[in-house]
């Protein structure tokens, strides 16, 4: 019984990093779903951006934003302020005054971005609304690229790609650089094979149509793309429509944001749990089982295979196997002091699904987290 649980444990591992995509890879030749795109679609558009006390990046941003490639009579920017203290709201007024078509909307009394963005979208006179943050710049042809979609009917959300840069140099940079690529590859075959169910925060859309008021406990970028499958249309996934962020340099701010996002993420699944009836969409529960919810869990599949293992050393397949897991933890010790990849990869692993298993317990235990102070990522 000890060595079938085991093994259950570092399969459903495997199957989480390796089987899902290759299994996504097998449905894509089998499962053929295309999309009418027409590149000439230009519907009105509302972008907003989401900030709270970004004076460092705002000017960055709305300069960004008034220069993409995108008709201006069919464009408007709304910059949704969280109640910022510091200079924000200024510099936003300052731009709304050479550009008729940016706008600020302060939502008073700081209740954190979804609740923001609940408050505001309603000001949106976009038939797509395409979501933000102060720190993601642009490709000028990015509103374009995601809006191409919208010709098809079926459509109801459109992701787009995000672009790390890792000016610092620094290992954890490199490190989430290599996550962004995997997390590409399987919105890809998601999309081919049907719909995408996740979105990056920094360049996602939705028709304004579809919109509902969402949990403020829970990031929009989460709930928006399941708001849509639950209404019977696709989000789909577009690597063309690119938009650049700087990773953090640190790994301490990393991992705070990334305990924060499952924090919200697996507070949000509990919100939306009848959409895992595998009889009502079969799809979704496979794609986010597989993608999602299992994936949050690989720190207790770990702590499991490692307490197990303890219990078969008298064989020797399982003393290699221990052996290799000390190894294996070694090296990820080693990967907070020094940058190659033998010892960065195993670190970031480690420090993601730690960051997990810390964060399912924040929402398990009824920890919310709607309020957070911008980083440097």
């Amino acid at each position: 019984m000890i060595e079938l649980l085991l093994w259950f444990f570092i399969v459903l591992i495997v199957y989480i990093y390796a089987g899902y995509p290759i299994v996504l890879k097998i449905l894509a030749k089998l499962v053929k779903k295309p999309i009418q795109k027409d590149i000439h679609y230009t519907p009105k558009v509302t972008l907003f951006i989401a900030a709270y006390n970004e004076e460092k990046v705002i000017g960055s941003k709305l300069l960004n934003s008034v220069n993409l490639d995108y008709p201006k009579e069919q464009f408007e920017v709304i910059v949704v302020s969280d109640d910022s203290s510091d200079r924000t709201n200024e510099i936003v007024e300052e731009y709304s005054a050479a550009y008729p078509f940016v706008r600020l909307n302060v939502v008073k009394g700081r209740k954190g971005k979804t609740a923001a963005l609940n408050k505001s979208v309603h000001l949106a006179t976009g038939e797509v609304l395409v979501f933000s943050d102060a720190n993601s710049m642009y490709k000028e042809d990015a509103i374009k690229s995601l809006v191409q979609y919208y010709a098809d009917e079926q459509v109801g959300g459109v992701c787009g790609e995000l672009r790390l840069l890792n000016s610092t140099g620094s290992s954890i940079g490199e490190s989430e650089g290599a996550y962004w690529k995997y997390e590409k590859l399987l919105k890809e075959l998601e999309t081919a094979t049907g719909t995408c169910i996740v979105a990056n925060g920094s360049i996602y859309s939705l028709r304004n149509e579809l919109f509902q008021e969402m949990n403020p406990n829970v990031g929009d970028d989460m709930q928006n793309p399941l708001i849509v499958i639950r209404q019977g249309k696709r989000f789909v996934y577009e690597p063309l429509a690119v938009t650049m962020e700087e990773t953090s340099p640190h790994s301490k701010e990393e991992f705070g944001r990334k305990v924060r996002i499952v924090t919200r993420s697996f507070t949000g699944i509990m919100s939306y749990f009848p959409m895992l009836n595998p009889f009502s969409n079969f799809e979704f529960f496979f794609k986010y089982m597989s993608h999602k919810f299992l994936r949050w869990l690989v720190a207790y599949y770990m702590i499991a295979v490692f307490v197990l293992n303890l219990f078969l050393l008298d064989q020797l397949t399982y003393q290699v196997l221990f052996c290799l897991q000390l190894i294996f933890y070694s090296l990820a010790f080693l990967g907070k002091f020094t940058k190659t990849k033998i010892t960065y990869i195993p670190y970031y692993f480690c420090l993601v699904n730690y960051a997990a298993l810390k964060g399912t317990l924040r929402a398990l235990t009824g920890k919310r987290q709607a309020t957070w102070n911008p980083t440097s990522r």
